[in-house]
C-alpha cells in the first residue's frame, strides 16, 4: 500500500526518462536523480520537484522565471532553469539545524 506522498512523487517526470523530462538534464548528476514538474505560460517558466544532493540529502526546489529576457546570451528561460536545478543536484550540501552547511567535495 502507497501513501499519498509516494504516489505523487512517483508520477513526476523522472530527468533524462520520462514525460516532459525525458530530454532534459540527459549525462548530468540530475538525470535519473531528479523529479519534478514542468510549468510554462506565455513568459513564466517553472521547474518543481525533488533532487538527491550529492552529500545524499533529498531536497525540495521551485524554481520560476517570470518575464525572463536574457542579459548577454541567447540562452533559452528552460536552459536557464535547468542550470539552477542542475547546480542544486551537485551541491554537497548537508543540513545542519537551520542552515545548509557547505560540506568539503571528497
Amino acid at each position: 500500500e502507497h501513501t499519498a506522498a509516494e504516489d505523487f512523487l512517483t508520477a513526476l517526470p523522472i530527468a533524462g526518462v520520462d514525460g516532459t523530462l525525458a530530454e532534459r538534464f540527459l549525462d548530468t548528476a540530475a538525470q535519473q536523480n531528479l523529479r519534478a514538474k514542468t510549468g510554462t505560460l506565455r513568459w513564466a517558466q517553472a521547474l518543481s520537484g525533488y533532487v538527491t544532493s550529492r552529500a545524499g540529502e533529498k531536497l525540495a526546489f521551485s524554481i520560476l522565471l517570470n518575464r525572463y529576457r536574457p542579459a548577454e546570451s541567447d540562452a533559452p528561460a528552460t536552459q536557464e532553469v535547468d542550470a539552477v536545478a542542475l547546480y542544486i543536484a551537485t551541491l554537497p550540501v548537508q543540513t545542519t539545524g537551520d542552515w545548509p552547511v557547505q560540506r568539503r567535495a571528497k
